[in-house]
């Protein structure tokens, strides 16, 4: 009996080890945030060097979003839109997600500090 509850502590151990692993290192930090209206690149910012909160206007002719931008992250803080779900979206500090607003046509994409879009990997 000791014999097993030794393994279950070790394989319970690699397992909670694996995932805490997994969660720490797959956060890239974002660095940068491009902000499109009507298909067109209108704001580049650099989210680690902003000091300072503020936040700015897209307007284009679909309609106008109000844009926070803080330190490492950012988010919709108003839109005329409809629907507002770039709003509810929140906080985005990550750059799985990006923000987007169909009814205004303004999209939020994020890149990290350090990918280099070459090649990643070369198998053969």
């Amino acid at each position: 009996m000791k014999s097993n509850l030794f393994w279950i502590i070790v394989f319970g151990g690699v397992i909670i080890c694996s995932a805490l692993a997994a969660f720490l290192f797959s956060r890239a930090p974002v660095s940068f945030a491009y902000i499109y209206q009507d298909g067109e690149l209108t704001v580049t910012a650099d989210l680690n060097d902003v000091l300072e909160p503020y936040m700015f206007y897209a307007t284009g002719i679909h309609g106008t979003n109000v844009i926070n931008i803080d330190h490492g992250r950012i988010s919709v803080f108003a839109a005329s839109c409809a629907d507002l779900t770039c709003v509810r979206q929140g906080w985005v500090g990550s750059g799985r997600v990006p923000i987007v607003c169909l009814p205004n046509r303004l999209v939020v994409t994020f890149e990290d500090g350090y990918s280099d879009k070459g090649v990643d990997a070369v198998v053969g």
